[in-house]
């Protein structure tokens, strides 16, 4: 959160350009992550007093081998690095939930991240224990509707946050 915060000023700036493309990587990436529930959240336990690392420690039957990287891959994107599926799985996301749309708070997008790790990552079939844990099919279906509608509505903020840095109208950008 406090990156995104860092960034988005940078961007609001005179600084040069060179400078300004290093930090939207960073902002790009930043909020992607913000709106992953185990990007904000571990679990913590007696066993693991300083937690399971936002899922990298609980192990999962199948390719991804942990939770973490199960969520991550959820809408079936892997590590491609091919553009256009990127944007075959773009255009099939649902619209982003109007109501959470104009919050452009990091914090609140980290404490909505948050409350979905609680309410629908930390679930049964995954148990209080690492694991291996067999994800059933509800469990699936149900993480990939959650990252797809994470993955429409970080779009939607990010687009946002960037008009306003860049102080964006419907021709330029000032900035």
């Amino acid at each position: 959160m406090q990156k995104i915060t860092v960034f988005r000023a940078a961007l609001a700036t005179g600084e040069p350009d060179l400078l300004k493309s290093y930090d939207t990587v960073w902002l790009l990436h930043l909020v992607g992550d913000v709106h992953g529930p185990l990007h904000c959240a571990t679990r913590v336990s007696q066993a693991k007093p300083h937690g399971d690392f936002g899922g990298n420690l609980v192990l999962v039957q199948g390719p991804a081998g942990e939770l973490h990287a199960f969520w991550d891959d959820a809408v079936g994107m892997g590590g491609t690095a091919n553009f256009q599926t990127a944007v075959k799985v773009g255009q099939t996301l649902p619209a982003p939930d109007p109501s959470l749309l104009a919050d452009d708070q990091e914090s609140d997008w980290a404490a909505e991240s948050f409350a979905l790790a609680k309410s629908s990552v930390y679930v049964a079939p995954v148990g209080a224990g690492l694991g291996p844990y067999d994800l059933s099919g509800t469990y699936t279906t149900n993480s990939m509707q959650i990252a797809e509608a994470r993955i429409s509505l970080a779009g939607a903020r990010l687009a946002n946050l960037l008009k306003e840095s860049l102080k964006c109208n419907a021709t330029s950008c000032a900035n």
